[in-house]
């Protein structure tokens, strides 16, 4: 995703939505000008209020703190299916967009984005937090390296079921191709900036829980081996909720 999320995406997923169905977030990354900062955040309340509040999909305003896109902001709207967007926006609400949002940006970059499922992990209740650790890949050309990376996620995921981890996340991948390989993209709903203190997304002391579970040297061989492999890094975003 070409900074999946930017979006991204909120990220976290209605129950409206059964589980399984075709969860899409649209996402557009907002760079603003920075004379004109607070206007935005006020066109961004005042299109959403008017266009965004209602139904499944909704769209909330993110400030990026870290990572690549640090200084911008992550306008995410659903969750949604593709179907939703075939007979929108009318050319109304794209005269809004303009008035209230591009007049006060100086580029855009919007991107789509859906749930994995398999790969997500759900514990049975948890909030709509206003802090969104993001962690992306880049994967690389090496044959099989997506599914190579998300079986890896899937095996977390496993192991966060088997601990009865308390905390959720989210994986999604982009609906199209980036040219950077940034396509798979995890979201941590984080309770509050504390927790960073113990933990950076997993549980604190994941590693050994891990292998616990799957036996000595599991989380290198079934993990670290197979993400220096088949990326070229990762990178964080810390994502602040705006409205």
């Amino acid at each position: 995703m070409k900074r999946l999320f930017t979006f991204v995406f909120t990220l976290v997923v209605s129950y409206a939505f059964a589980q399984q169905s075709e969860v899409v977030y649209e996402g557009i990354l907002l760079t603003p000008n920075k004379k004109e900062e607070a206007q935005l955040i006020a066109g961004v309340k005042a299109h959403n209020k008017k266009y965004h509040s209602k139904g499944n999909a909704t769209a909330s305003l993110y400030s990026i703190l870290t990572g690549p896109n640090a200084g911008k902001y992550a306008w995410l709207n659903g969750p949604m299916t593709f179907a939703d967007m075939d007979n929108w926006p009318n050319s109304t609400h794209m005269t809004d967009w303009q008035k209230n949002i591009r007049n006060f940006v100086v580029g855009e970059e919007a991107q789509y984005a859906q749930l994995n499922w398999e790969a997500s992990y759900t514990p049975p209740s948890w909030g709509s937090p206003n802090v969104l650790l993001l962690r992306t890949f880049k994967i690389n050309n090496k044959m099989d390296s997506r599914s190579k990376v998300m079986e890896a996620i899937i095996k977390i995921k496993e192991a966060l079921e088997a601990m009865k981890a308390p905390n959720p996340r989210r994986v999604y991948e982009s609906a199209f191709r980036s040219g950077e390989g940034t396509d798979i993209t995890l979201v941590y709903p984080i309770k509050n900036w504390a927790a960073f203190s113990t933990s950076k997304g997993l549980p604190a002391d994941f590693q050994t829980k891990y292998d616990a579970i799957n036996g000595a040297g599991a989380f290198r061989r079934d993990v670290g081996e197979v993400l220096s492999t088949y990326t070229d890094g990762w990178y964080d975003e810390i994502r602040v909720l705006v409205e």
